[in-house]
């Protein structure tokens, strides 16, 4: 599979045209399977600008895939865009590849935003089977060598996020005029330069990106218009998400924990105000019984004061929703809804203040194993 990846034409007042042209003969003469035009068509996404890159980029024979950059959305560039490119976000498939392309764009401004609903288009495109590859304007990562930062991703993060755990083999992007690649994870960061533009940064051609995927290995050529090619690397392509990042969300995902008793009148309400003081603040614990009393016993609640610790004021009585609701369930009767927990309820004070200690050793190791 091979794919010309070219960018930042910027079709208008910046246009370098005989180096466009050159380029289409030489991508023609590579016979790539596909073209990636990873935004910036025109400067000001004005029709005349629109018409003109369409009526040169015809002339490409493979198929075409293109979305809009900041330039493009300029006045109502999105509509001349859609006119000669079709929509500014697109699917595309064959037998080893599945390329999605993402619209970053915002109206009238520079920076980048993918947004959750597109992020979660992206994400139910990705096939498994596939070697998936996205392609959008903006940087997610910021580029060297291209002076002040600015105009990464708003949502850069959780692109960050989305592509490392759901195995893309590549992203596509352009923006900076600058040509650059970086390996983030297991995923391969592609950063076209400018094909068009005068504003040429950091290199001595306009250029462009030839891509090789085949056989698990990814290869990355520099192509200038004027003056040849250099091969960037070949990479080894790995898609599985890294061990590493599943450590960090199992760590910070929120955990529920239920206690849950018949009554739900001391030992769940005991373990409930127990484990909400020694948790971290990403977990939570509520208790509840299947036949709540009808208050909560008194020498339970003044056990509990002796350490400043208050317990919920009335039983709640457990329902099939809540059951649903709970990462972890431990019960203190022989209910069989979770892990059984053997502490038999207290009848003397100081058989409350054992059944105490019981408890908070047992949260304390079970707040343990829901942490890492």
């Amino acid at each position: 599979m091979k794919i010309a990846h070219i960018s930042d034409l910027h079709f208008g007042e910046e246009l370098m045209r005989g180096k466009v042209e050159k380029a289409v003969k030489q991508i023609n003469e590579a016979e790539p399977d596909l073209v990636v035009i990873t935004g910036d068509i025109s400067c000001w996404g004005i029709h005349s600008e629109m018409r003109e890159a369409y009526e040169t980029l015809i002339d490409l024979k493979p198929d075409v895939v293109a979305v809009p950059g900041n330039h493009d959305a300029r006045n109502i560039g999105h509509e001349f865009f859609e006119l000669y490119f079709g929509g500014t976000k697109k699917y595309y498939k064959n037998d080893i590849l599945s390329l999605i392309a993402a619209d970053s764009t915002q109206p009238d401004l520079d920076d980048g935003y993918v947004g959750y609903e597109q992020r979660e288009w992206i994400r139910s495109k990705i096939k498994k089977e596939k070697f998936n590859v996205l392609a959008l304007h903006h940087h997610i990562v910021p580029v060297p060598k291209t002076g002040r930062e600015r105009n990464v991703l708003i949502d850069a993060g959780e692109m960050v996020e989305l592509i490392t755990t759901t195995g893309i083999t590549a992203v596509l992007a352009g923006h900076r005029h600058m040509p650059y690649s970086i390996r983030l994870m297991r995923t391969h960061i592609i950063h076209a330069g400018t094909l068009g533009s005068f504003k040429v940064l950091g290199m001595p051609d306009q250029n462009y990106n030839i891509i090789e995927i085949e056989n698990e290995t990814l290869t990355l050529k520099l192509r200038f218009v004027d003056f040849g090619e250099v091969e960037v690397g070949r990479f080894t392509i790995k898609t599985e998400t890294p061990e590493s990042i599943d450590i960090y969300h199992r760590i910070a995902k929120p955990k529920r924990v239920l206690f849950v008793s018949k009554a739900n009148d001391c030992r769940t309400q005991m373990a409930e105000a127990i484990f909400n003081k020694i948790s971290p603040n990403n977990m939570l614990a509520l208790s509840a019984g299947l036949e709540p009393a009808d208050s909560v016993d008194l020498r339970a609640m003044a056990v509990m004061k002796e350490l400043d610790l208050k317990v919920n004021g009335k039983p709640r009585r457990v329902s099939e929703n809540m059951l649903k609701d709970f990462d972890v369930i431990i019960e203190f009767d022989d209910l069989g809804l979770g892990e059984r927990w053997e502490i038999k309820k207290p009848e003397a004070i100081e058989e409350y203040r054992e059944v105490r200690r019981e408890i908070w050793e047992k949260v304390e190791e079970l707040v343990r194993k829901l942490l890492y």
